[in-house]
């Protein structure tokens, strides 16, 4: 009897020890059980106080509904999205700041272009989340008003069959886009309405200089029959055989190249346009703690890497396990952003384009 007694205090100093080691669930901390175990960190979590709380969040894209459900699984916190344009989402928040009412928290999703707008207008808040501090500086803004999650990158879509019927050069710097086989068989969205014409404009004016790089899209333009309306137009001109290049872009991913046999996408070698897709916090929201929690997670390595899987996406992260079929941006080549310029001088830009386009 006296032996089980001692065993009993044996074993409760030892469960109590125990307890006493393991890391308990700190309002600074989070772990991911899944496999791996991947630490994410906030000091502004804390877990009993925001548990079941609720977000609301404005994006682009509806696709981003498992990243924030894994994020409830992780932290506790809801965030309910809707869905709009990205002038959509400006406008809103212009409208609800003007009001006094403020109904979203965050943004996730869009160009880099709106949230420098956004935040020239006064619409977001500041937050410089201790995740970034990997990120390149021109993955994020330097004062933290939006940081970069997964990326938009820009690519062509080519119809070898067609290259190959015609004996075209398979083309792979941007100058290859000029020959003169691809006259009128280079497809192009309007930059007016596409955020990736606009990009690639601004990623060749700030590339080759504003002398040679209007230079360079005049001769593109005689290339381009018309401009479609939205961004996706291209890819599927090309797909359709009614055009044998297309100005394309993706998340990084090869999937159009899988589904048809006829279909290559090329990453021009003296490199390309891309832009990050940010988060940001809304200015005015009643729950800032908990959104600085949101932009902490998503922009940790728990974080981005649940982005890259659930997005299908190349990520802002250079230390990211990189999803099967997924380009590596090591791998390619990046023109230099300037976000800032290409967002401020938009008007100016667009006006330029259409002079040289109607000349």
């Amino acid at each position: 009897m006296l032996k089980k007694l001692i065993s009993s205090v044996l074993l409760l100093i030892l469960v109590a020890a125990l307890t006493a080691c393991t890391p308990s669930s700190a309002p600074d901390a989070g772990l991911d059980n899944s496999e791996g175990n991947t630490l994410w960190s906030s000091e502004h979590y804390d877990a009993d106080k925001m548990k079941g709380l609720s977000l609301n969040l404005y994006g682009v894209t509806d696709k981003v509904r498992p990243i924030l459900d894994i994020f409830e699984q992780d932290t506790g916190i809801r965030v309910e999205h809707l869905t709009m344009k990205n002038g959509e989402i400006l406008q809103r928040l212009e409208n609800e700041y003007e009001a006094g009412v403020s109904i979203a928290d965050l943004w996730f999703t869009g160009g880099a272009d709106t949230f420098i707008n956004a935040a020239e207008k006064g619409l977001l808040t500041g937050y410089q989340t201790p995740a970034a501090e990997v990120l390149d500086a021109d993955m994020k803004d330097p004062d933290g008003f939006w940081h970069g999650t997964s990326l938009t990158l820009v690519n062509w879509v080519v119809n070898t069959a067609l290259i190959e019927e015609k004996g075209l050069k398979m083309p792979e710097e941007w100058n290859d886009l000029l020959q003169d086989g691809l006259k009128d068989e280079v497809s192009m969205s309007n930059p007016a309405s596409s955020g990736t014409a606009y990009n690639v404009i601004t990623s060749v004016l700030q590339t080759k200089g504003e002398d040679n790089g209007w230079i360079y899209l005049e001769e593109l333009i005689e290339q381009v029959p018309f401009f479609t309306a939205r961004g996706s137009d291209p890819k599927n001109l090309v797909v359709n055989g009614e055009a044998i290049v297309g100005i394309n872009a993706s998340n990084g991913d090869f999937e159009v190249e899988k589904e048809y046999e006829h279909i290559k996408i090329v990453y021009p070698s003296d490199g390309t346009g891309w832009w990050p897709q940010p988060v940001a916090i809304v200015k005015g929201t009643q729950k800032l703690d908990a959104a600085k929690v949101f932009v902490d997670w998503l922009i940790s390595k728990r974080g981005m890497q649940v982005v890259a899987e659930k997005r299908y996406a190349a990520v802002a992260r250079g230390d990211i396990e990189i999803p099967e079929g997924i380009v590596d941006i090591k791998n390619i080549e990046l023109f230099p952003a300037d976000f800032k310029a290409g967002a401020q001088n938009r008007e100016s830009i667009l006006a330029e384009w259409a002079r040289r386009v109607d000349k």
